[in-house]
């Protein structure tokens, strides 16, 4: 039989699992921050399905960082209008 080959949902998922020994010695808010990073990546998952790589840490990079232009680029917008 053939090898199973993980989702990018899995592939987050599993990034967060072998990251929790990290996650467990931030503080309050540094972990609720780490897990919204998580959650960027989460929100990309369809997207990251289509790239191959042998890097997925890659992926979930490109894909915090999208979250983050977006949310750059609304915080540009909202002080243009004051």
């Amino acid at each position: 039989m053939g090898r199973t080959v993980p989702t990018f949902r899995n592939i987050i998922e599993s990034f967060g699992y072998e990251w929790n020994s990290f996650k467990r010695t931030l503080r309050g808010i540094d972990k609720e921050a780490f897990e919204e990073l998580l959650n960027h990546a989460r929100r990309h998952a369809a997207a990251g399905t289509n790239i191959i790589t042998a890097n997925p840490f890659e992926t979930i990079v490109i894909s915090i960082l999208v979250e983050h232009e977006k949310t750059l680029r609304e915080l540009r917008e909202d002080g243009k209008h004051r």
